[in-house]
């Protein structure tokens, strides 16, 4: 790693900061140095114990965790580069958006739904940078619930259970809020020695978030101070989300785990390296990888073994591309099957995204000028609005039943002021859907719930387009391809919506706008069928793909065995969120963290002859 130390940056927060500097008369660097560029030396035919492709939010955490043993020699080749600087600050990340640091990927058409969107079509903001979508992301830390991870031990996968699921997350956090601390139950939630911390935003909209969820509360979803401190319970629970962040700054899985490891003799950190596929023998024994570093194609060895961190797109495609997938496509390809692996793409899972938008008569209008005073409050002191992303942490969960255990549903919330430039938010649709949808901000504020269906019926699958390791593949998000899905979004809407009767909603003037979408114009506004079309052709994502090489006991349906390894492979593993089985309950990244660390120790349990229940065995 070079020696020298800069801060690279795509170009919004050069913008912003020079503005700022015109009420500053000098300022000092607040944000940590990073390195301008990772050694980029790797020699052909070069042999690693292990090698980890992609370095995302779980391919970070194997890499560090795998180099810890200091006889391992480990290799991390990761597609992209470092972080700039606006994934270091978490309200510029939607800046990086369709620049180097985003894959770029988009779903395929879905037919005759979603015609408010551009084309029909889901953009996927996927991070392509060390760190990977956690340097991109809204930064929620969400656990998810113990039904989650029940259900992943009941399909067979014996070490999942919520209890060992758990010591996990611990492993992982370094709680830091202090005033949090003090509750003994939430104290005892967490863990507190991990690399990772878990902190709370120092928000600019405080009174604001209060009473959105004592309205959340009002229509008898609970108002609890920490989601991942309790059961589910009733109708639903909302309160502040902890997150990825450390005084300020995001706390990606680069920053927690990789800058921590980087100095590490035994490991090698390499950017811009595309692997193009799996090297795999005729016995089916994964000795390497083909990989084009800075345009320059090489092989690399490997003793032990490949570890796949792809994420829910990349993963299934390396698989396919290196032989590894359903038989019969691979062969229209062009491709030697050498593994037949029917689940290989399948099984796709994501959290739709449903804006439910409110206009209200809170707050007051954007200035320019606080405006770059907040920015000035950042460069000083790393708080103000920058210090946050657009989405608030002001979140719930919630369910038709009282007699539910698990949430069905959840809604983020995001706060809109008046004059606000919203596009960049919610450029996904079509001009006229957007104009409808931001008809009023010249005058009112808007607080967009964003609704989403946490347990989806409707399987969408990844399969290549080309053989050519550049071509992407074809994302087949088959959103709402159950009607079920459809069903339960309505249902779950009608119960979100209640919250504009709340005595803070009416002291506002809080009321929903109609939207022209043609397809919908014939419906009663707020109606069923109002809400069913709506639901239809407003669809996108949270941006939570999972489940494309799917965890379980048969290869008829399963892509890896309970400890990770791809079924009929020796030597190849998958570590990301693609191995899901089903969708957690709230935002993934959490959860794909925690899938890193497991892998990890059991990685070391196999060939180190540890108990995986030993505590900080490997530290």
């Amino acid at each position: 790693m070079s020696g020298d130390t800069c801060v690279t940056s795509a170009g919004g927060a050069t913008q912003l900061f020079a503005s700022a500097l015109n009420f500053l008369a000098a300022t000092q660097c607040i944000l940590p140095d990073s390195a301008c560029s990772y050694n980029d030396e790797v020699a052909n035919w070069e042999t690693f114990d292990f090698i980890v492709v992609g370095g995302g939010s779980a391919g970070s955490v194997v890499a560090n965790r795998l180099s810890e043993v200091c006889d391992w020699k480990v290799l991390l080749l990761e597609a992209g580069p470092e972080p700039p600087l606006e994934a270091d600050i978490p309200r510029l990340y939607r800046t990086l958006s369709k620049t180097k640091y985003d894959w770029h990927y988009i779903t395929k058409s879905n037919e005759d739904k979603q015609q408010a969107l551009k084309n029909s079509a889901v953009p996927w903001l996927r991070g392509k940078m060390l760190g990977g979508t956690s340097s991109i992301n809204a930064m929620l830390y969400v656990r998810g619930s113990d039904y989650d991870f029940q259900s992943w031990f009941d399909e067979g996968n014996p070490s999942w259970s919520p209890e060992n699921v758990n010591y996990y997350f611990k492993k992982a956090e370094n709680l830091q809020d202090i005033k949090l601390s003090t509750d003994d139950i939430i104290y005892d939630t967490y863990g507190h020695e991990g690399p990772l911390v878990v902190n709370s935003y120092n928000t600019t909209n405080e009174e604001v978030i209060q009473n959105v969820l004592d309205s959340y509360d009002y229509i008898g979803i609970k108002k609890v101070p920490d989601i991942n401190a309790v059961r589910f319970q009733g109708h639903g629970v909302c309160g502040k989300s902890r997150v990825t962040a450390r005084n300020g700054v995001r706390e990606s899985t680069y920053r927690a785990y990789l800058k921590k490891a980087q100095n590490r003799s035994n490991l090698k950190i390499i950017t811009n390296a595309f692997v193009t596929k799996i090297l795999v023998n005729e016995e089916a024994k994964a000795y390497g990888v083909e990989v084009d570093i800075n345009g320059k194609r090489k092989n690399v060895l490997v003793k032990l073994e490949v570890i796949l961190s792809g994420g829910a797109i990349n993963t299934p495609q390396i698989l396919m591309l290196s032989g590894i997938g359903p038989k019969d496509h691979l062969l229209s390809k062009n491709i030697p099957c050498i593994v037949d692996l029917p689940g290989v793409g399948k099984n796709l899972q994501d959290h739709l995204s449903i804006p439910i938008p409110i206009y209200v008569d809170e707050s007051e209008a954007e200035d320019i000028a606080d405006q770059m005073f907040d920015v000035a409050k950042y460069l000083y002191n790393k708080t103000g609005y920058l210090a946050h992303v657009f989405l608030s942490d002001a979140i719930a969960f919630f369910s038709r039943s009282k007699e539910m255990k698990y949430p069905e549903f959840q809604s983020h919330f995001a706060i809109y002021r008046k004059n606000t430039t919203v596009r960049q938010f919610i450029d996904v649709y079509t001009d006229d859907v957007l104009n409808s949808l931001i008809r009023h901000i010249s005058h009112k504020s808007l607080f967009s719930h964003n609704f989403n269906v946490l347990h989806p019926h409707s399987r969408g699958k990844i399969y290549l387009n080309t053989s050519n390791p550049y071509d992407y593949p074809i994302i087949d998000a088959n959103y709402l391809g159950d009607e079920r899905d459809i069903e339960d979004s309505v249902d779950g809407i009608k119960i979100l919506t209640k919250i504009i009767d709340s005595p803070y909603y009416k002291s506002i003037n809080a009321f929903i706008p109609r939207i022209e979408i043609p397809q919908c114009n014939q419906y009663e506004f707020l109606s069923d069928l109002y809400w069913r079309c709506y639901v239809i052709h407003m669809t996108s994502t949270m941006s939570h793909p999972v489940g494309t090489a799917k965890m379980g006991p048969s290869s008829a349906d399963s892509v890896v065995d309970n400890f990770l390894k791809v079924h009929g492979v020796r030597g190849l593993r998958v570590i990301d969120a693609s191995v899901m089985p089903f969708e957690t309950s709230g935002n993934t990244n959490a959860p794909t963290i925690m899938i890193g660390e497991m892998g990890s120790d059991m990685i070391k349990d196999e060939y180190l002859g540890k108990s995986l229940s030993e505590d900080d065995i490997y530290n």
